[in-house]
């Protein structure tokens, strides 16, 4: 058959839409189909990783089963055990994982009793476990003593008779050197808290030299100094300087923690100190200073 010029180009532009009308219903037909199966591999593979996650996590409670079931129990401390030693003594994942978050948080089971708590823990492993739990002494309580135990020495106390301390009468006077906390307690204003102040500071001092010395503890009512009286010769108890320690010699009240290490350095250094005089060119020291430490030590 033979075509014109014009119907042989029809023909071709035709065959051409044709074509690409084809190729793109094919490729639509493609992209739907590989779509379709990805969208099926997804489910399936969700569908994979969730039998996966059950049967581990089925192992995982199989696996605890059979070490709680075989593992004996030793000593062990909650507080500071590590997850392997924890596994070995019988607990589980989970609970290992419970009691390692409550450690980081800051929490202290301060007794066996208190492990009892732990949270997914039942009786019957509690029971089990009990015999075994340490509790190192730093994290005990502080007292050992219950509440009953408590509550029965405040009632011990409350029925116990109010013992009134008599004072003595205005003019009274006792000896500031002698006088024991009881004694104290009979002057008007002074009671244990304060009687107690006196007594420990005669001690760190060594003794009263005068009285004038009451107003160096703070606190006490004033007009104080009249209700004492000290003997010619007031017992002083001396410290030997040139033998005596560091930590000896900064107890006493008048001495400081400077005017120490110039003392002790310089009998490190010069030897042994024979009078204030050696310390007089010491910026540490003041004469006032050689005034009240006289009494108390002595270069022999």
């Amino acid at each position: 058959m033979h075509l014109s010029k014009e119907e042989s180009r029809a023909m071709v532009v035709s065959a051409l839409i044709i074509a690409s009308i084809t190729g793109i219903t094919f490729s639509m037909n493609k992209c739907s189909q590989h779509q379709s199966n990805e969208h099926t591999l997804n489910k399936e593979d969700a569908k994979q990783a969730r039998i996966f996650n059950e049967n581990m996590a089925k192992n995982m409670d199989d696996e605890d089963e059979a070490n709680h079931a075989t593992c004996q129990p030793f000593p062990f401390d909650p507080n500071h055990a590590d997850s392997i030693t924890l596994k070995a003594v019988g607990l589980k994942s989970w609970q290992i994982k419970n009691m390692m978050k409550y450690r980081s948080k800051g929490g202290i089971w301060r007794s066996a009793e208190d492990f009892k708590r732990l949270y997914g823990l039942t009786s019957e492993e509690y029971e089990r476990l009990k015999p075994y739990i340490r509790i190192a002494p730093e994290d005990r309580p502080k007292t050992n003593k219950n509440y009953k135990d408590y509550t029965q020495e405040i009632s011990e106390i409350k029925e116990m008779p109010y013992q009134r301390v008599e004072k003595y009468a205005e003019g009274t006077q006792i000896s500031l050197s002698q006088a024991d906390t009881t004694a104290l307690k009979g002057i008007p204003g002074i009671g244990s808290y304060y009687a107690s102040k006196i007594v420990k500071y005669r001690n760190r001092l060594g003794g009263f030299n005068h009285i004038g010395q009451l107003e160096e503890i703070e606190g006490l009512p004033p007009g104080i100094t009249r209700w004492f009286f000290l003997e010619q010769n007031p017992p002083i108890h001396k410290i030997k300087i040139n033998e005596s320690s560091f930590k000896e010699l900064v107890r006493h009240p008048y001495l400081s923690y400077e005017q120490t290490k110039v003392i002790v350095n310089h009998i490190r250094r010069y030897g042994p100190l024979h009078s204030w005089k050696d310390l007089r060119l010491y910026k540490e020291f003041a004469d006032k200073d050689f005034e009240r430490l006289a009494p108390y030590f002595t270069f022999n």
